[in-house]
């Protein structure tokens, strides 16, 4: 009975795996053949040759979105992840401005306020990683901070990434100067006194790498800039600010550029164009200087927005009069809803060829 059972175990045993040929594609390598089998590349042996092209340019992309894009989210974890997918989204597409407005005659949760939610956590992802002790307040609404992925854009420097300009914070005084932390091992220096705890954009003489710092090195001389200067000049994309609007109609009222937004778009999924008829982006203005993209909320679109402002003497079906071009991108889609962070990227992305030929450079 005995002999039975061994003999049963041994024809249950399975041959030894070995992973002799995991870097070989076709059949086993043979060291004594002379046609040996290709090696294959590995993720990590893959170089990506592709740069981003960065164009100098002067004028500004605006995005308006609904603060009720939240409600949606039934938990604060959930609302999280949904503006981290939303800042993501528009800073895909070089978005300059973002501004949420208020789209609801009343707020309806009491324990979350969606407006200044949504402004703490596209706050805080705009913000460079070394900065945020500084700068960033701490705040309940950042609690599930550490799901947010983070933004990488070019304000963000990596350690081995060398640019002429960087974000930094003041620090204390230096004779007739002020010592800047820039997020390298060597403290930058302002010939100008400010006070500590305030964010500069500042200019190095050269391009430089935090990896080419060392601690105890004299500080680097610079100068403070405009925040637009690295994207005027150089062609960076330099993150966005954020503003906050309490009816849709402020939203336009106190664009804060000179003149205001020179041309307006309108998102909305009822009583709109489709926004994938034939040569829909040839009415984007030429040399256009500010264009505002305006997004409506996730049950009464942009219509709800304008019935709750109460200064607009506009009713909702009518909305279409107050922008330039009225789209829907859900007419043609396979569902019946698309959700505002959808919307975003198929918006921008059929108007992103058009943007980037009639903005004014």
């Amino acid at each position: 009975m005995s002999t039975n059972n061994s003999n049963r175990q041994q024809k249950r045993r399975k041959p030894q795996k070995t992973y002799e040929n995991k870097h070989l594609s076709g059949p086993l390598y043979d060291p004594n053949s002379s046609r040996p089998g290709k090696i294959q590349k590995t993720t990590n042996d893959v170089v990506n040759e592709n740069k981003i092209i960065e164009r100098p340019r002067k004028y500004t992309i605006t995005v308006a979105i609904p603060a009720s894009v939240v409600d949606s989210a039934p938990t604060l974890e959930m609302k999280t992840i949904l503006a981290g997918q939303i800042a993501r989204n528009l800073v895909i597409f070089n978005v300059d401005e973002i501004v949420i407005y208020d789209d609801k005659k009343k707020v309806t949760d009491n324990k979350v306020n969606p407006n200044l939610f949504l402004a703490h956590v596209f706050q805080y992802m705009e913000t460079p990683q070394y900065l945020r002790k500084a700068l960033v307040p701490f705040s309940p609404d950042l609690k599930f901070a550490g799901l947010l992925s983070p933004l990488e854009a070019p304000h963000h420097p990596n350690l081995h990434q060398a640019l002429k300009y960087r974000e930094g914070v003041t620090l204390d005084k230096e004779g007739s100067g002020t010592l800047i932390d820039i997020g390298m091992f060597r403290r930058a220096r302002l010939e100008k006194l400010i006070q500590p705890g305030v964010r500069v954009t500042v200019e190095l003489p050269e391009p430089l790498a935090a990896a080419d710092t060392r601690r105890g090195q004299k500080p680097i001389t610079v100068k403070a800039v405009s925040p637009k200067t690295p994207r005027e000049k150089a062609g960076h994309y330099w993150g966005y600010h954020i503003r906050l609007a309490s009816s849709f109609s402020r939203v336009i009222t106190e664009s804060p550029y000179e003149g205001g937004y020179d041309f307006t778009v309108g998102i909305s999924d009822q009583n709109a164009r489709d926004m994938f008829v034939d040569g829909i982006t040839d009415g984007v203005k030429s040399s256009f200087n500010h264009i505002l993209f305006a997004f409506g909320g996730p049950s009464g679109g942009l219509q709800e927005a304008v019935e709750a402002d109460e200064d607009l003497k506009c009713a909702g079906e009518d909305s279409a009069e107050l922008f330039d071009l009225f789209i829907d991108p859900r007419v043609r889609a396979g569902t019946r809803t698309i959700r505002l962070e959808e919307s975003i990227t198929m918006v921008m992305s059929v108007f992103q060829a058009a943007i980037q030929k009639k903005g004014r450079d």
